[in-house]
Parts: structure tokens; sequence; C-alpha cells
């Protein structure tokens, strides 16, 4: 094994660009501590995509208790993991060796992860407040975020090779995912709703549970709400490129045959 890099020198080499918000970027920033330590031992970025899943859905499936301690600790240690989730990449960029089944499983990680955190918080907070509501919102919520995914376009859908490079265009286009949207505050916004992000919306609302009783059920209708939201912005700007897509191509094939 040749000579480990000090973190300051792997933040040199293989450091991404993040995103514009404050929560993501410092996850980004703290992985590079786990990820010196992972560069000693044997391990292959997939594994370590397996150890945060691992620990994400063991700490979810700790929340359906609804105990009000045990479910602010479980979720703390789901969002820290998080940052092993940074972890992979660096692993990635520093032996240079990248791994389609690591990016897979990382994808398939987040989608199993997050969408289970919502459903095992609305079992806790079922126990905790004893309001079957929270079974909706939950319901509500997981499915929409799923869905988001679900209803995004993907080459694969097609065997035309020229079609699916058009719909990548159309999909990878500018401001699509809302964590890579440029402009600070919306950036912001984003970073402090996401499931994963440490100290986030979620984290707040679960620990104000000890004052207020139906925090837990507020806090998963806002997420219902949201995830909701991004759901309907989805298929519109989707339907809306694709729109502009189709309308541009047909002016220029009309202007070809005007020639």
């Amino acid at each position: 094994m040749g000579q480990i890099p000090s973190v300051k020198e792997l933040r040199q080499i293989a450091s991404k660009k993040s995103t514009a918000g404050f929560l993501n970027p410092m996850c980004d920033w703290l992985a590079f501590y786990p990820a010196k330590i992972f560069l000693y031992l044997p391990f292959n970025p997939t594994q370590i995509t397996i150890i945060w899943i691992i620990i994400k859905v063991i700490t979810a499936l700790l929340m359906t208790t609804g105990n009000f301690l045990l479910t602010v600790i479980a979720l703390a240690i789901f969002q820290l993991a998080s940052i092993l989730d940074g972890v992979d990449g660096i692993i990635f960029r520093v032996r240079k060796k990248h791994s389609y089944n690591a990016i897979y499983t990382d994808y398939l990680g987040h989608y199993l992860c997050n969408s289970l955190l919502l459903l095992c918080l609305a079992v806790g907070t079922y126990l905790n407040t004893g309001e079957a509501i929270s079974f909706l919102a939950g319901g509500i919520a997981a499915y929409s975020f799923l869905l988001s995914k679900a209803i995004t376009m993907n080459g694969i859908w097609v065997s035309n090779l020229e079609m699916r490079k058009e719909m990548e265009s159309i999909v990878y286009g500018e401001q699509f995912s809302m964590k890579s949207q440029q402009n600070r505050i919306i950036a912001w916004i984003t970073d402090f709703f996401l499931m994963d992000n440490p100290l986030n919306f979620m984290f707040w609302g679960v620990l104000a549970g000890y004052f207020f009783p139906n925090a837990w059920l507020f806090t998963l209708w806002v997420y219902a709400f949201i995830l909701t939201l991004e759901l309907g912005r989805r298929l519109f700007l989707q339907y809306w490129r694709i729109r502009t897509f189709e309308q541009n191509k047909e002016q220029e094939s009309n202007s070809k045959n005007l020639e």
C-alpha cells in the first residue's frame, strides 16, 4: 500500500464541486475524515455504500418504537451516516477506479432508506401520539418521493441511441435537480429540507416533539406537502422541456424543408 495522503491532501486531489447550500457541503467536507480511515482498510466503494445503507435501515426501523429519546438518537445517526455517503466517491477519485455497481447501489440506497425513513417515522408517530392519520401523511410523503424518481425520464426507456441522447439533454438540463440550484437562497432552503442532511427540518421537528405533542405529525405533513410539490415540479418541468424541445425540432425541420 502506498502512502495515504493527509486529509488536507485528500481535499486537494479528491474534492468535487458541491451544492450551493450549507448542510450538504458540510457533509462533503466532513467525509474526508472517515475517508482517510477507509483508505487504510480493504473496503471498496460498494462495500462502504452498503455499510451506510445498513446503518440507515437499522436506525430507521428503531424509529418505529415511538420512543422519543430513541427516535431522536436514531434519526441523528441516520442523518450522520450521510457523511459516509461521500466517502465512496472520495475513494473512487483517490484510487481512480470507478464502479457502476457502486453507483447503482448508492442510488438504490437513497431510494430505499429515505422512503423507509418516512414510513417508519409514521409508525413511530402513531405509537407516540395515537394519531392514525400519521400513516396517511407518511404514505403520501413516501409515495411522492418514490414516484418523483420513477417519472424522471430515463434513456433506458428507448433503444434508439439518438433518442437516448435527446432524452438525456432534456432531463439533465440546467436546474432540473433542486440540489443543483445555483440560487443560494433556494439551495439553502432545499438543503434544510433534504432528508439525508444532519440538523435538517426533520431533525428539529422530531426534537420539538419533546415540547409539542403533534410536532412529529406536523413534520410528516410538511414532508408530504414538500415532496408532493417536488413531484408536481418534475412533472411540469419535464412536460415543458419536452414540449419546447419538440417545437424547436419541428421548427428546424421546417426550416430545412424550405431551403
